[in-house]
């Protein structure tokens, strides 16, 4: 309990802010979920993924997977540059003394979790995602609140995929989400510090509902010998998924219909395995500047690490990765604009992540790609 001890009341501000997205472990689902590896090539991934991650961003490449293929865990947890760099003054936070909350004002801090695990066969795939995000800013001297963003998914995918001909894929996926939140509000110091455990700053929105939605993807490869370019038109929330309410007073606003083409071209050479492409999203959204819905992105794959830089909604991305068999670890640091077009507000983030991927011929022979992370295409 509290007990208005200053010590206690760290820990719960310190937890709201930096772990609520683990309490279980753990918008378009396929938008804020997406691979650490897409982060750091720009945001940019619908034309490249070819493993069990497509049932949750681009359903028709589950064609291009293996003929077993599981991702048995990806964890990601991430951390905007605000949040770093303020965790020391998170320690000297007095629940008595408001002024102590005087370096958090108009400073946005953000965090995010992510927890997935899917399967791909050749006639079906499912998965199963944890989501949740959090976003807090002081305001109001006079009367201090925190505006205040949580929103918490789970959600079961399944999917599948099949040729229309010998270099063209259709795939869709159905999902069930359950989401907490969603929705912005104003806690005050005194909504924290009388709280006794995290749970009851999670019943401060104690909106909850549960909906059903659908992704819909085409995937076409030119057959060429070099550069092997593959175009893909991606459909996720077809129609919106709209939420009905399980708790709470209202239902959780629901997920916008997101209408994503994607175009890439990469090399396949002994020792290494070269892609660059380009992604336009939200292309259903004509009130949506154009520079925030352009990705850009480029990865270089060698035996054990793989390197990448993209240009996400205007701004550089970086990412790395280092892959041991059937583990891999990965960071990024990019920019995501919160503004209303490239370069008013963007918002300097990073994030790490750790994966266990598992790959079967159709022999059932496993697979590790010579240290590298993916091969360009697997067909079945």
């Amino acid at each position: 309990m509290l007990s208005g001890d200053a010590s206690s009341m760290k820990l719960i501000f310190a937890a709201l802010i930096l772990t609520f997205s683990a309490q279980s472990f753990a918008q378009s689902l396929g938008e804020t979920t997406r691979s650490i590896r897409a982060r750091g090539m720009g945001g940019v991934l619908v034309p490249f993924v070819s493993d069990a991650d497509a049932l949750f961003v681009n359903p028709a490449a589950l064609k291009r997977a293996a003929a077993i293929d599981i991702k048995l865990i990806d964890l990601m947890a991430g951390a905007n540059k605000t949040l770093v760099d303020s965790l020391d003054d998170l320690q000297n936070i007095d629940a008595n003394d408001p002024s102590t909350f005087n370096q958090f004002y108009g400073k946005k801090l953000w965090a995010q979790g992510v927890g997935k695990a899917a399967i791909s066969l050749p006639l079906i795939s499912g998965g199963y995602l944890y989501d949740t995000e959090v976003t807090a800013e002081l305001h109001n001297p006079a009367f201090p609140q925190f505006e205040t963003y949580f929103r918490s998914d789970q959600a079961i995918y399944l999917g599948t995929a099949f040729s229309l001909g010998p270099s063209t894929y259709f795939g869709m996926s159905v999902k069930r989400v359950s989401r907490q939140g969603g929705s912005t509000q104003e806690l005050s110091i005194s909504d924290i510090a009388d709280s006794s455990s995290l749970s009851d700053i999670g019943d401060r929105f104690a909106n909850k509902g549960q909906g059903y939605g659908a992704d819909l993807a085409i995937l076409h490869e030119i057959p060429l010998p070099i550069l092997k370019p593959t175009l893909t038109l991606v459909w996720q929330d077809v129609g919106n998924t709209a939420f009905k309410k399980t708790e709470g007073d209202d239902a959780p606003v629901h997920i916008e219909q997101n209408l994503v083409f994607g175009a890439g071209v990469g090399m396949d050479l002994p020792g290494l395995d070269w892609v660059i492409g380009v992604e336009g999203r939200r292309l259903l959204n004509p009130e949506i500047e154009i520079g925030k819905k352009l990705h850009v992105g480029t990865e270089i794959s060698l035996p054990l690490i793989d390197l990448r830089a993209g240009y996400n909604q205007g701004y550089l991305s970086y990412g790395v990765g280092v892959n041991f068999l059937i583990f891999h670890l990965d960071a990024v640091s990019y920019t995501e604009e919160t503004g209303l077009y490239p370069g008013q507000d963007g918002d300097s983030r990073y994030m790490a992540s750790l994966s266990i991927d598992l790959s079967f011929d159709a022999n059932f022979k496993f697979t590790d790609n010579n240290g590298k992370r993916r091969k360009l295409k697997q067909r079945r």
